[in-house]
């Protein structure tokens, strides 16, 4: 009798327990549902974002890198028609060009694995939801069976028919959801797998490049370039040029003549200081001297006969005092 009794007890709870798993079950497929058209949209989304502007030739690309020389390597890249987010790995690569052999390879695996790891998010995201809905589904199955049995023995027709139908609810709801997730995650494999095939043979290609530039002595800086950070911020150095070339030419209003030379020459100064800070503005300029050709000049929009100018010791931006010495601009230390 107490065995009888303990087992109507703990049947009892379980009961409750499952029935009180109805509501949970329920939400969660409707939040699986709103997951999947998410999930419809993103990837109708990603196609005309991405995927259709990946054109890249890898063989006409990868010898295009290979044949092109130092300043031309950044402008290949641009060109390439990769994903924008490649374009910057590998820009990146070419800008830490001076680091040894083994740290470039270190950063090199650094930035595939990002790629990887993202790619992996994103798409373990639909698989995840592709095993898991049907799971969820199936619980909502068999919870109002129970209670849909009991009443059959009742001969309640009414509550029977609301425990079938709720089964049959949740059921195909959960299937639903698993063949969109499955058929979008396996879509999204093939387009990172193909993205990542190309990615590691650019990285490979970039490498064997930098390799052969530095054998041949052709890396002369000695430290990285912001191209990469340039690209992904949409600016150029020539924009930064024009901005302050422009600045000139409005502050050159009022001026009197003799004030226009002191003036050009000052603001050539700030703009190539912007121009070399616009990454490091916090950085110490290492370098002894910075000269201006006059091809340079007339970039700038300066005049052929504006003296040639060096700065002679190591500055930080914003801090240019012009005063005219022999041709030359002594700028003050801190």
């Amino acid at each position: 009798m107490g065995v009888s009794a303990a087992q109507s007890y703990l049947s009892d709870i379980l009961h409750v327990v499952s029935q009180g798993l109805l509501i949970p079950t329920i939400l969660l497929l409707l939040g699986f549902i709103a997951y999947a058209l998410f999930c419809i949209g993103s990837v109708v989304s990603e196609y005309f974002t991405e995927r259709k502007n990946f054109q890249v030739q890898m063989p006409k690309f990868l010898a295009a890198l290979m044949a092109a020389g130092q300043d031309e390597i950044p402008d290949v890249i641009k060109k390439s028609g990769l994903l924008k987010r490649q374009k910057a790995a590998l820009l990146t690569v070419y800008d830490y060009r001076t680091l040894p052999g083994d740290a470039l390879v270190a950063l090199i695996r650094r930035l595939v694995s990002e790629e990887e790891t993202r790619y992996d998010r994103i798409a373990g995201r639909n698989n995840m939801a592709a095993r898991v809905s049907p799971m969820v589904g199936l619980m909502g199955t068999l919870i109002p069976l129970g209670p849909g049995i009991e009443a059959l023995g009742r001969a309640d027709t009414s509550a029977l028919s609301s425990s079938l139908l709720i089964a049959f609810d949740t059921t195909v709801a959960g299937l639903v959801v698993a063949a969109i997730c499955l058929i979008i995650g396996k879509i999204r494999t093939n387009w990172y797998g193909n993205y990542m095939s190309a990615l590691d043979s650019a990285m490979a290609t970039m490498l064997q490049k930098i390799e052969d530039m530095r054998a041949s002595g052709e890396i002369t800086i000695e430290e990285p370039s912001d191209y990469a950070f340039l690209y992904e911020s949409g600016h150029t150095k020539s924009a930064v040029v024009k901005a302050d070339t422009d600045q000139v030419a409005d502050s050159e209003k009022g001026l009197g003549v003799d004030a226009v030379d002191d003036e050009r020459v000052e603001r050539a100064a700030r703009a190539a200081l912007r121009v070399e800070n616009a990454t490091r503005p916090e950085r110490v300029e290492t370098s002894e001297q910075i000269r201006y050709s006059e091809a340079s000049a007339v970039e700038e929009g300066l005049s052929r006969q504006q003296p040639v100018f060096e700065l002679k010791q190591p500055v930080r931006l914003g801090e240019v005092v012009p005063r005219r010495n022999g041709g030359s601009f002594d700028l003050p230390r801190d």
